[in-house]
């Protein structure tokens, strides 16, 4: 394994711990992997947010949301100290009916050996 392989795994297994805080409803395993104030980048506005902007609850509450399918991951670049990550997925009722179609935009930086997220945004359509 490369060095790039190694980074690309290191932020890999921090993404997948924000999807368990987001599938778990529990904001603080996000905060974990956040680095606040985080920049929150949506309808053409940034926000500087001291709290995690989403409470994973209340959107699954408005949206009918109860799983996510056709998952997608890519690390296009990364070094030693920063990182770009993409991901889609499809956002989906209990009875599999699409609900939408989900794609996010992550900044990540490393401090202290870990992974932290500083910003990011999300599309849906």
């Amino acid at each position: 394994m490369n060095d790039q392989d190694v980074l690309k795994d290191e932020l890999r297994r921090t993404y997948e711990k924000y999807v368990e805080g987001f599938k778990a409803n529990d904001v603080n395993l996000i905060d974990e992997i956040v680095r606040y104030p985080i920049a929150y980048l949506k309808d053409g506005v940034v926000e500087m947010m001291d709290s995690y902007p989403i409470d994973p609850a209340k959107l699954k509450a408005a949206k009918g949301w109860d799983h996510s399918t056709d998952w997608h991951f890519d690390i296009p670049a990364i070094n030693d100290h920063h990182a770009h990550a993409v991901a889609s997925a499809v956002r989906r009722r209990v009875d599999g009916s699409v609900i939408e179609h989900v794609h996010g935009f992550y900044a990540f930086t490393k401090i202290d050996g870990s992974w932290k997220m500083y910003a990011f945004s999300e599309v849906t359509s």
